[in-house]
C-alpha cells in the first residue's frame, strides 16, 4: 500500500471527518428551518431548561447544538447512501421521524424529570414538532447529497478518485 500511484488518495480518516463536517454543515440549515416552528410553538424555553436555563436564545443555541450532532450521526450512517434527491429526502426524513420519537417523546421529559408517555395525547401536543423533525431531516438529507455531488464533481479530475467514488455510489433500488 505504500505505492503512491496505486494506493487511495483518500484514506479512511479524511472520509469520516468530511462526513462529520458535512452532516454538521447541512443540519444547521435544518436546525433554522425547524427553529422556525420552535418559536412559533414557545418550545425553545423548554430546550433551554436541559441546561438549566429559561430564555429563548439560550433554547435557540442549545437546538443548533443537538442540530448539528444529529446531523454529525447522518453525515457517518448516510454517506453516499442517496444517489438522487428523492432518496435523499426520504432517508433524511426517516431519519427526522426517528429523532422525534427519541428527541420529544422519549429523551425530553426523562432529562427535564418527567416520565416517558407514549400516548396519543403526548404525540398530539407534540405534532408540530412532527412537522419540524420532518423539514429538518429533509433539508439534512439534501444538504448532505448537495455537499457530496459538489465534492463528487471536484474530485472526478483524479482518475482513483473517481473510481472510488464510482465503488461506493450505490444504484438506484438497492437497499
Amino acid at each position: 500500500e505504500s505505492d503512491p500511484i496505486n494506493r487511495e488518495a483518500e484514506g479512511p480518516g479524511t472520509l469520516t471527518l468530511r462526513s462529520l463536517g458535512w452532516g454538521a454543515l447541512a443540519s444547521l440549515l435544518g436546525g433554522l428551518l425547524f427553529s422556525i416552528i420552535m418559536v412559533v410553538t414557545g418550545v425553545l424555553p423548554r430546550v433551554a431548561a436541559l441546561v438549566g436555563g429559561s430564555s429563548p436564545v439560550l433554547g435557540f443555541v442549545v437546538h443548533l447544538i443537538i442540530s448539528a450532532l444529529i446531523g454529525m450521526s447522518y453525515g457517518l450512517l448516510f454517506e453516499h447512501e442517496s444517489p438522487n434527491a428523492g432518496s435523499s429526502v426520504a432517508w433524511g426524513m426517516l431519519y427526522g421521524l426517528v429523532w422525534w420519537f427519541i428527541g420529544p417523546l422519549t429523551l425530553m421529559p426523562i432529562l427535564l424529570g418527567g416520565t416517558v408517555t407514549w400516548t396519543m395525547q403526548a404525540a398530539d401536543i407534540l405534532l408540530p414538532s412532527l412537522l419540524g423533525h420532518l423539514i429538518y431531516g429533509a433539508t439534512l438529507g439534501l444538504g448532505v447529497l448537495w455537499l457530496e455531488r459538489r465534492h463528487a464533481g471536484w474530485l472526478l479530475l483524479d482518475r482513483r478518485i473517481a473510481a472510488f467514488q464510482e465503488r461506493v455510489r450505490r444504484p438506484v433500488g438497492t437497499p
